[in-house]
Parts: C-alpha cells; sequence; structure tokens
C-alpha cells in the first residue's frame, strides 16, 4: 500500500481483521518517508507484517524505473533501521515452504530444516537457513503467487518499462465481480496470447500480466464485495493473512499481507 495513503486506507483494512493503528500509520509514515528520501526511491510501499515470537518484521519495498523488476525489499522490528534483504534463492524458497518453525524475531537466527522427500543418506536432507533468508524467500514466494493489481493499475511501455499508472481510474462495478479483472504483480508465467485469447478487449499496455482466473485450482480466490459494492475484497487461500482490496471506480487500491508466512498446502484437498 502506499505509505502516503495510509490514514485514507485504514478503514478497508481494518473491517478484514487487519489492524492499523493511529501509532503504526505514524510509525510507518515516518520512516518510511526517511527510507524513500536516502534510497531515492520513486515510490515505497508498506508491504505487511510478519508476526515473529519476540518481535514482528514489518517489510516495505521501494520501486525506481520499473514496477515489477526494479524492486527492493526491507524490513524492520523498531521503525529506525530498515535492513536491505538479500535475492530470495531457490533453494530458500523451497526450505521456507517446508519449515513449520514460527519466525522469532532474529534475522541472524539460524535454523535447521529437515527435507523429508530426500532419501536419509542424501546430504541436503539436513539444512540450515538463517532467519533473513527465510523472510526473503517467504515475500518472494508470496510475491510470486498472492500479490496482484487491478487491470490497468501497471502499464507497459513500449520500451518494455512498467510503471505504475498514473491515468488510473479503477475498474466498473460489472468488471470488479470478475477475477480475470485481476492480475498477477511478476513476470508473467503464461504464453504471451492467453489474455488475448480470452478477451475481446484485449490490450498489450495492460494485459501483459497474467490474470488470477488462470489459478489453480479453480476457486483458489475469494473475492467479496461490501458497501453495496462499492469496495471489492480478493483474498488468497494459499495465504492466509493476504488481503487486496480496491475502491471501485476510483483509482484507490491496495495489497496487504499480515500473517505467519505460512503456505496453506492443503488448499488442493478442501475445494
Amino acid at each position: 500500500m502506499n505509505v502516503h495513503k495510509l490514514w485514507e486506507y485504514k478503514e478497508y483494512v481494518n473491517v478484514n481483521g487487519k489492524i492499523l493503528s493511529n501509532e503504526l500509520i505514524s510509525l510507518l509514515q515516518n520512516s518510511l518517508t526517511l527510507l524513500q528520501v536516502e534510497n531515492h526511491f520513486a515510490y515505497v510501499q508498506y508491504w505487511g507484517q510478519f508476526h515473529a515470537v519476540d518481535t514482528d518484521y514489518h517489510i516495505a519495498v521501494g520501486m525506481n524505473k520499473d514496477a515489477i523488476s526494479d524492486r527492493k525489499y526491507f524490513y524492520t522490528t523498531d521503525f529506525k533501521f530498515w535492513g536491505l534483504l538479500p535475492k530470495a534463492k531457490k533453494k530458500y524458497k523451497h526450505l521456507s515452504l517446508l519449515t513449520t518453525f514460527p519466525f522469532r524475531g532474529d534475522p541472524s537466527l539460524k535454523i535447521k530444516i529437515l527435507d523429508e522427500a530426500l532419501e536419509e543418506n542424501n546430504p541436503d536432507r539436513c539444512q540450515f537457513m538463517k532467519e533473513e533468508n527465510r523472510i526473503a524467500a517467504t515475500i518472494s514466494n508470496i510475491c510470486e503467487e498472492a500479490e496482484i493489481c487491478s487491470r490497468g493499475q501497471l502499464i507497459k511501455h513500449p520500451d518494455s518499462t512498467v510503471v505504475i499508472n498514473p491515468n488510473y481510474y479503477g475498474l466498473t462495478a460489472s468488471e470488479a465481480k470478475l477475477t480475470k479483472s485481476y492480475l498477477h504483480i511478476r513476470p508473467p508465467q503464461h504464453r504471451w496470447n492467453t489474455n488475448l485469447l480470452t478477451r475481446p478487449d484485449y490490450n498489450y499496455s495492460m494485459d501483459f500480466l497474467d490474470s488470477i482466473d488462470q489459478d489453480i485450482p479453480n476457486g483458489c480466490w475469494n473475492l467479496s464485495l461490501e458497501q453495496n459494492g462499492s469496495i471489492v475484497y480478493l483474498k488468497s487461500l494459499y495465504w492466509p493473512g493476504m488481503m487486496f482490496f480496491h475502491k471501485v471506480r476510483t483509482p484507490e487500491s491496495g495489497f496487504l499481507y499480515v500473517g505467519n508466512g505460512r503456505k496453506n498446502l492443503d488448499v488442493p484437498f478442501l475445494l
């Protein structure tokens, strides 16, 4: 969520079980404004929060030229020091899904993870991972599977640069009810013509991302309309704690994750 609009977005977030207190918003705005100035970011967004045993982690993302590829993630426990997270490695992204330990609140803490899918004599069966690497890996997994935007919120320039659309005016009431109106914020994984074949109003500058209606299994997203259909909420069943909201016919929308960083791997068996 845009850190400079947290006061406006508070009413949309708090009705869905996530609490943005006045104190938290003040701390975030002061701290992240400094982070934006010091790092010369074009945009800074509050990404979310990981619950931990000792002290929670708060996550922010800074963006410059490209809204997808030019991102840097930061974490803090005290709102005074923001640590830059390392790039998530494929190995850690896999290990983060296996661990059942809660976050502790110590970025330097090493935890031991047992991969029971490997043979007992396999040297990779038991591995160690720092909590800082686990945070980065968990964020990467959530971003790939559950961080979304509404159609038209991000646009692609002819030079392939992706930017936040300054002329975005929101979805219509009929568009807001359709899951294909919401897109994953990640490099596209489906063929480039997937949306072209399914949308009569295809526009490559807006439809270059994967829509969530292609996600498997069908029904892994919960879409609900509130306040007489003026606010739409989307939640991922795979990642409890993830929430996206959009105010119909306005540019107001936001993504927020507040949870323990655990993926619900039982979703295919529950639907």
